[in-house]
């Protein structure tokens, strides 16, 4: 029931905001903090925080960030002996906390941009979960060898690179919001209607029995699959920064379905996980371990 990860490591620059600066202004920033962070990592870490054994493939450079970022996937429980250290620096993320808890982000890629694909893929690993923000060609083979052993695929298609549609084929499970589903069906609008959303969703679809999970912020999630349309609603909370909500998601949906769970009881928990997130400041410091997940859906 192993979940493997290949992606990005990251360490997060956040800054609080009032607003999200427009072209040209400059803002003086109310607070500073450097967390960990990148899509992989932050995955990982939601995964491995219920409970589940988490095993991230990645890379980090060879400078503090990237010791940093080692430490922190331990103590977590990843494992990380499949993370390679490689000179240059590690990936950094700038991250800008609005007020309102809306975020903006510049990511330098640093060691994930010259990550290569496993020559293996680890033995026993159920569930097999990758991202947008190291190369694809890399994620393709991981993904190839992932159904070669038996495990299912999850990709999440963000952000969303042209060179992305080459991987939703491989995907068992396609993960995006609703700007990566215009983006990747070459539509300028966003769909608003549930019926809009599902029939958007059906299109991206590459293959039968593929499943595609549109996630909608505070609204939720609706996902198309081989038991039809599930549609679930979020939870109204406070919300302090959305930064990981949806690492958060997805690294909990990968983490419930590779212990075996339904994919409408997945989603549900993953709902209420992201929702408990967005509640605390950062990206992977704000993930919730299964004790909290459990008492919440109690």
């Amino acid at each position: 029931m192993t979940v493997v990860v290949f992606g990005s490591i990251n360490r997060d620059l956040v800054m609080r905001v009032p607003h999200l600066p427009q072209p040209g202004e400059t803002l003086a920033a109310t607070s500073y903090d450097l967390l960990p962070g990148g899509k992989g990592a932050n995955q990982a870490v939601a995964s491995a925080r219920q409970g589940v054994p988490t095993v991230m493939l990645g890379a980090v450079g060879e400078d503090a960030h990237g010791t940093a970022m080692l430490a922190v996937l331990a103590e977590a429980g990843v494992g990380t002996g499949g993370v390679q250290r490689l000179s240059g620096p590690t990936g950094l993320a700038h991250v800008f906390v609005s007020d309102a808890g809306e975020n903006q982000i510049v990511i330098v890629p640093g060691a994930n941009a010259a990550l290569a694909a496993p020559t293996v893929f680890p033995a026993g690993a159920a569930l097999a979960v990758a991202q947008a923000e190291v190369p694809a060609q890399a994620v393709a083979r991981f993904f190839t060898l992932a159904h070669e052993a038996g495990a299912r695929t999850l990709y999440n298609a963000a952000p969303a690179l042209a060179e992305g549609r080459g991987l939703l084929p491989l995907a068992d499970i396609v993960v995006v919001n609703e700007t990566e589903l215009a983006f990747f069906l070459g539509e300028q609008t966003v769909p608003e209607s549930d019926a809009a959303l599902a029939a958007a969703a059906r299109r991206l679809m590459a293959r039968a029995g593929q499943w595609v999970i549109v996630t909608l912020g505070g609204a939720g999630v609706l996902a198309e699959g081989p038991d039809g349309t599930v549609r679930l609603p979020a939870r109204r909370v406070p919300v302090v920064d959305t930064t990981g909500a949806g690492d958060t998601f997805c690294g909990v949906l990968a983490a419930r379905l590779a212990q075996g769970e339904t994919m409408p009881r997945a989603l549900a928990v993953a709902v209420l996980a992201a929702g408990l997130s967005v509640q605390r400041l950062g990206a992977a410091a704000s993930m919730p371990t299964r004790a909290e997940v459990e008492l919440a859906l109690a």
